[in-house]
């Protein structure tokens, strides 16, 4: 049976956006099924204020991308996550999905399930270090893993065989 994988993530200018793909290219290599989720600007039009050198990904991503649902999550075999290097899980576009995560888990739904994290600099950690505190099965990456393109795509192939035997 086929592995899904939710890969949500949170980006302002297309960083983090290419790295999520990427993982999400490397869970589909390994025959999963992916649903992309993006974290939902806390004040939309602030954002797009304050960083107006974006405007046109930020819009472009509010169209394209829904933000992560209680189901995705459920149903999904593995997570993988991705932020700026400038955010962490307490910021105020991630903090609902991290206690939403953290409630998953205080009822045993998330139980079984892989998950890793994507991205550059401090929030790599602090996104792992998230989701092992929400009981996620968190798979560590190799030296480059997660932090370019050629990295993520082989910890997305890495999350779904993890995954794969979580259910064995």
């Amino acid at each position: 049976m086929a592995q899904t994988v939710v890969v949500t993530f949170y980006s302002r200018r297309g960083e983090t956006e290419r790295l999520a793909t990427a993982a999400a290219v490397g869970a589909v290599q390994a025959r999963a099924g992916i649903r992309m989720r993006r974290l939902p600007d806390a004040d939309p039009a602030a954002t797009l204020a304050r960083y107006p050198d974006a405007v046109e990904p930020l819009r472009r991503m509010q169209k394209e991308y829904v933000a992560p649902r209680e189901a995705d999550l459920i149903a999904a075999d593995a997570l993988i996550v991705g932020l700026p290097d400038d955010m962490s899980p307490a910021s105020a576009e991630c903090a609902p999905f991290f206690d939403l995560l953290s409630r998953l888990h205080a009822d045993g739904k998330l139980a079984g399930k892989a998950a890793a994290s994507v991205g550059r600099g401090a929030a790599l950690e602090s996104v792992a270090r998230a989701l092992r505190e929400a009981g996620l099965r968190v798979v560590t990456p190799d030296a480059a893993d997660g932090s370019d393109v050629d990295g993520a795509i082989a910890l997305g192939r890495r999350v779904v065989a993890e995954a794969a035997a979580l259910k064995r």
